[in-house]
């Protein structure tokens, strides 16, 4: 389990030990409305398994959702990677990505995800990613398709309306960013 550094940020793992962290983004009502299901806020409970689940896929697949901090301050900004997920009954490596509401809007998102893509497709060779999002989420629609993925189609995931997006290995690495 490797971290995972960018130009801003310091990502290591996410691990049982991030739970105060994850806390303070899980009971943010303007990041769940888009992040849960329902749009409501996460219990302790709830962001305890969630690192549970993330825990266990790094132990089972060696890759999955980092949790990112400041450089400079080691403030916590929030975890962004790449997963297994279920989409329209497939198994699909889904980027995944939640930041602070007080980040928002500085490039953040698009920082993570950029360097999860470049992992994912120069040092585990994946031949596609796939990433989706509720429809009114224009700030994650925008992450999408500037990290270069392309809107596929209109989906149903955890019985709500959403767009999934897709990228191939090879139309990243054509990509100047």
């Amino acid at each position: 389990m490797r971290p995972l550094n960018t130009t801003r940020l310091i990502g290591t793992p996410a691990v049982a030990t991030d739970v105060a962290d994850l806390r303070r983004l899980h009971s943010d009502p303007r990041v769940m409305a888009t992040l849960s299901a329902d749009g409501a806020t996460f219990t302790e409970d709830q962001s305890r398994a969630f690192l549970d689940r993330a825990a266990g896929h790094w132990q089972l697949y060696g890759f999955g959702l980092w949790i990112f901090r400041d450089r400079a301050s080691n403030d916590f900004v929030g975890y962004g990677g790449i997963k297994h997920a279920e989409v329209e009954g497939r198994d699909e490596i889904e980027l995944a990505y939640a930041i602070t509401s007080d980040h928002w809007r500085k490039g953040l998102a698009t920082e993570i995800s950029l360097a999860a893509l470049k992992h994912a497709f120069d040092v585990l060779r994946l031949d596609r990613i796939v990433a989706f999002t509720l429809p009114h989420n224009r700030a994650s629609r925008a992450v999408m398709e500037h990290c270069g993925f392309t809107y596929t189609r209109d989906i149903t995931h955890a019985n709500l309306p959403h767009v999934l997006y897709i990228l191939n290995a090879l139309d990243f690495t054509q990509k100047t960013f």
